[in-house]
């Protein structure tokens, strides 16, 4: 029998539920009925797997739309935010910033190499209602006007 998940987890496994249908259904036009979409995999992996394994594949699944989510420009995210936070489903940009292995990278190198690192982290400060900290904002601040004044 599987071991009962702690509520932290079971929020987050739950958050993260909500996250991937809506993107799969907004995002990647998967009709929520199909065999292939996401919430339909994963009811399948939770009851072949449990709730825990499926929170792992919940999780790279997560890292995986912020791959796809890195060609938006941060006037795109904005908008695609807006779509999320009115659907009462966590936004891109907040499951960017928490589970982003590249803007952790980022921020312990100290140094914007790439465009595509620019628009991770200005997507991150744009969006206000992400959980952010002061602290945290004021780091990825930081490196953004570095690198806006670099030549």
């Amino acid at each position: 029998m599987a071991r009962k998940m702690s509520l932290e987890r079971e929020r987050e496994f739950d958050e993260l539920r909500a996250y991937l249908g809506f993107y799969a259904t907004c995002m990647l036009g998967i009709d929520p009925a199909s065999a292939t979409h996401p919430i339909n995999e994963l009811a399948r992996i939770v009851e072949d797997f449990g709730r825990s394994r499926a929170l792992e594949g919940l999780r790279q699944a997560a890292n995986d739309t912020i791959e796809d989510a890195a060609r938006f420009s941060p006037a795109e995210m904005e908008a695609i935010d807006g779509k999320f936070r009115s659907a009462g489903v966590v936004t891109v940009s907040e499951i960017r910033r928490r589970y982003s292995k590249s803007l952790r990278r980022i921020v312990e190198r100290g140094i914007i190499r790439n465009e595509t690192e620019y628009y991770l982290v200005n997507g991150v400060i744009v969006d206000q209602s992400n959980g952010t900290s002061g602290g945290e904002r004021e780091v990825l601040q930081r490196l953004l006007d570095t690198c806006e004044t670099r030549p």
